[in-house]
């Protein structure tokens, strides 16, 4: 290739690329008017059985089934929050015993993905969201007989085997479907949904209690399973599809050898010379063998839960093995801990607020503390059209950095997280320490939701992508940090607060979650750095699998 050539991916740093056609090259027939000048990355593959190429139609309800898993999911691990103190009575539990069985199921949420992600990776993603989502079905029927604090831990550790998988696999498929512009949007519509099956679960289940009883609980979201299980297998088409084994096309813009300095310097595109414009484009497509051949699933092989490429050669224990050598990233850890983090608004608030409103000063019932949900509801589509707002951040900053994309640009999302990180966490402890009104508490509860789901699409999109290429490993150090972190929060919370009050116990845990964002700042400055001195690893763990 010619020297003046600068691929779309600039090999030295992986995660740097150029994202914003500044120089008009028509790199990529527009999308919409609005976004013209944008790159597609991924550059998909001349063969329909990319996931990139599939119709937007299919793109969207992939995603809507995807994020519809999550919800269910998310709905039967949270309809008995309302309910916690009556369950406690009525099965023979303590409170600490419910508490305990809760956090052992968070942490298997994250450990049970190291066996979830390489079954996806060589077999599809469609059989493990028939096979989670399966298992979900049936812990969830047992919850609705179960007696006594065995049970409940034995139910716990089963049903964590099963719903880990949509910390993981969901984050997968959209990064299949999906160009790096949308991802951001796409993620954090996953994420409300499944915060969306947990307010579903806590407003719902309360009635539930007050009615037919919290069993029956159980026994809805056994049916929504269920529901589940038979729109995967008969309308869900598999997305795996190993691009770093098949080949990669691009279109690289022709660019000065000079343009790398303009970057650095932030020069303004309209200070950039016009002689340094590149005036011709080249395009260079690498296919595997075979690719072209790779024709549309009719209807009967879309049916088949198990899909699997012969040109990927890496076995399913290379798949298992991988993830734990991203432990020496550091990009991924910074991420990881963010996400892990975020994830604690969920946790803390549902193994607490029926414990806040059914006694004094509040005195409400299973019902009415349900509802309190709806502050969260809210507090939900806040964060994803925060979430959201990542993209827009990102694209701006590229075309100020004439064209270029840097993953820490994503990073600045997190203002608006800490914000309501700060907010929520401050109102929620210490209103319910000092009895305030319900409103006030409602409002953190709000805000903490907001957090929750921005911080986490923002730090899961960031560490996709500074390295693309190992996004299927990458998910599982994502979810065994957040269940190791959560874990230990869950088991926390209930002696934090016997040993303090609610107003100290949620000030600590939300001085956890905002330094957890604080490492965005160091992140942000040398973040580019850290990604360049990881380059080799990352190119040895892409080089595994790639066929020559």
């Amino acid at each position: 290739m010619d020297p003046d050539t600068i691929d779309t991916y600039q090999k030295d740093v992986p995660g740097t690329v150029y994202f914003v056609d500044v120089y008009k090259n028509k790199v990529d027939e527009p999308e919409t008017p609005v976004q013209q000048d944008i790159v597609l990355l991924p550059r998909p593959l001349d063969t329909p059985r990319d996931p990139l190429n599939w119709p937007k139609y299919k793109k969207i309800w992939s995603l809507v089934l995807a994020t519809l898993f999550a919800c269910v999911m998310s709905y039967g691990e949270n309809n008995l929050g309302a309910a916690w103190t009556t369950i406690s009575e009525e099965a023979d539990v303590s409170l600490t015993n419910m508490n305990g069985g809760s956090a052992l199921n968070y942490l298997l949420l994250g450990f049970v993905n190291i066996l979830w992600i390489p079954t996806a990776m060589k077999w599809g993603r469609k059989i493990v969201f028939i096979a989670s989502m399966t298992i979900n079905m049936g812990t969830a029927l047992w919850n609705a007989y179960f007696q006594g604090t065995v049970q409940w831990y034995l139910n716990c550790m089963i049903g964590g085997f099963g719903t880990s998988a949509y910390q993981a696999i969901i984050q997968l498929t959209i990064f299949d479907m999906f160009f790096a512009h949308q991802r951001g949007t796409s993620l954090a519509f996953y994420v409300w949904g499944q915060q969306l099956g947990s307010i579903l679960g806590l407003i719902t289940g309360g009635y539930i209690a007050e009615g037919p009883g919290w069993r029956w609980s159980c026994k809805i979201a056994a049916i929504l399973s269920g529901a589940v299980v038979f729109l995967f297998i008969f309308t869900f088409d598999d997305s795996l599809f190993p691009r770093h084994v098949l080949g990669d096309a691009r279109i690289n813009p022709s660019l000065p050898t000079t343009q790398p300095e303009n970057i650095e310097q932030n020069v303004p595109l309209r200070e950039v010379n016009k002689k340094e414009q590149p005036e011709t484009m080249t395009r260079q497509v690498t296919t595997g063998e075979g690719v072209m051949d790779l024709l549309p699933r009719n209807y009967w092989q879309v049916l088949v839960p198990i899909h699997r490429f012969e040109q990927d050669k890496t076995s399913w224990f290379q798949y298992f093995r991988r993830p734990f050598y991203l432990f020496l990233f550091p990009n991924i850890i910074v991420a990881s801990v963010i996400f892990a983090f975020a994830c604690t608004a969920g946790i803390v608030s549902f193994n607490t607020i029926s414990e806040i409103m059914t006694e004094d000063p509040y005195n409400w019932g299973t019902g009415s503390t349900g509802l309190m949900f709806l502050a969260a509801l809210v507090g939900s589509f806040i964060g994803m059209g925060t979430g959201s707002l990542g993209d827009r951040i990102v694209i701006r900053l590229a075309r100020r950095n004439n064209g270029y994309k840097e993953p820490e640009m994503r990073l600045w999302t997190l203002v608006f997280s800490f914000i309501y990180g700060a907010v929520g966490y401050m109102m929620y402890g210490w209103g319910a320490n000092a009895g305030d009104s319900w409103v006030l508490i409602a409002i953190g509860l709000g805000s903490m939701i907001s957090q929750q789901i921005s911080a986490a699409s923002i730090a899961t999109t960031y560490a996709m992508e500074c390295f693309e290429g190992i996004s299927g490993e990458l998910v599982v150090v994502l979810a065994i940090c957040s269940s190791c972190i959560n874990f230990a929060l869950s088991y926390s919370v209930q002696p934090f607060i016997d040993a303090t009050n609610y107003g100290y116990t949620f000030t600590f845990f939300g001085c956890l979650v905002m330094a957890s964002m604080g490492l965005a700042v160091p992140t942000a400055i040398w973040g580019k750095s850290w990604r360049g001195r990881c380059a080799e690893r990352y190119r040895k763990f892409i080089a595994e699998a790639v066929i020559v």
